[in-house]
């Protein structure tokens, strides 16, 4: 006698997901944007569909797919207040576990500028910003009155910039240079003595129209002098040399974004100079960059 025994061949892998959460951090008044969620599963190809619960600033496309695929993911956080929302992303396939993805959605107050980038939104300024995936504020980047390098008798801001060594993997402080359009002929800045400045960061991040990103930078590659201010460095960086720009830009190059970026944490050794760094003097050909969201630095604020 013969035996013949057929089994399924339906595959049950489980689902993954990556990154494993998404999180959106914007000021009021520009806080739409998306991110990419790339998804996958063992034991062979599963056919999903994926649906999100928070509200309706949270959207997704498509919603449906086979592994190996992804799906964009889109937040408009328009004429919502300020705060932290949260949503989720659920994965399903069948004959696979249920894959959940957390998504925040951060709202910052929105930016009131200084007499430096007043002019009817035309004046070149510098934005700050911060990268915190987590929520952990470990991270901060704001201007602050005083701090800056001291212009005669009038009190100065200072861009400060500061990442603890227990932020996570990610998180960034920075500032991103708005209204700005042409080519590139001088980048640079001035920083506070005995603040960060390695050959990481801070550096600056140059996306061309042709979506080329160059990197510029970090602080320690470029040329560096003594600032007109006692107790400050003035460092400047040459576009053309692939030592201090990834790759080289040429003249002509039209600039889509500049944004100044510090994502290191404090140095160790004798020679540290620890995760934080007061800048000053943001140089964009020439010209110094005005200043958006200046605080003062009383313990009151």
């Amino acid at each position: 006698m013969i035996t013949l025994t057929v089994s399924g061949t339906t595959s049950t892998g489980a689902l993954t997901t990556s990154p494993t959460s998404l999180a959106f951090t914007y000021q009021q008044g520009s806080s739409s944007g998306s991110q990419k969620l790339a998804i996958s599963a063992t034991g062979g190809k599963l056919t999903y569909s994926v649906s999100t619960t928070g509200g309706p600033w949270l959207s997704i496309t498509p919603t449906s797919g086979t592994t190996p695929g992804s799906v964009t993911v889109s937040v408009n956080g328009t004429n919502m207040s300020r705060g932290t929302y949260s949503g989720t992303i659920y994965v399903n396939a069948p004959g696979a576990t249920e894959k959940s993805v957390p998504v925040t959605l951060t709202i910052n107050s929105s930016t009131i500028c200084d007499d430096a980038c007043s002019g009817g939104g035309s004046t070149m300024y510098a934005q700050p910003f911060v990268t915190d995936p987590t929520s952990s504020g470990n991270v901060a980047a704001l201007w602050v009155n005083q701090l800056g390098s001291p212009m005669g008798s009038t009190p100065d801001a200072g861009l400060v910039l500061s990442k603890n060594a227990s932020a996570t993997a990610g998180t960034q402080a920075g500032a991103l240079i708005q209204n700005y359009q042409g080519s590139l002929t001088e980048l640079g800045f001035d920083y506070r003595e005995g603040g960060q400045c390695t050959a990481t960061s801070p550096r600056f991040v140059v996306v061309t129209t042709d979506s080329i990103t160059h990197i510029v930078g970090g602080c320690s590659k470029g040329t560096t002098t003594a600032a007109p201010v006692v107790g400050w460095k003035r460092v400047r960086f040459n576009l053309a040399d692939t030592t201090q720009t990834s790759p080289a830009m040429t003249p002509g190059e039209q600039v889509s974004s500049i944004t100044l970026v510090m994502d290191q944490g404090p140095e160790v050794g004798p020679t540290a100079a620890g995760g934080l760094v007061i800048i000053d003097n943001i140089d964009v050909n020439g010209v110094f960059a005005g200043k958006a969201s200046t605080r003062s630095n009383s313990r009151d604020n």
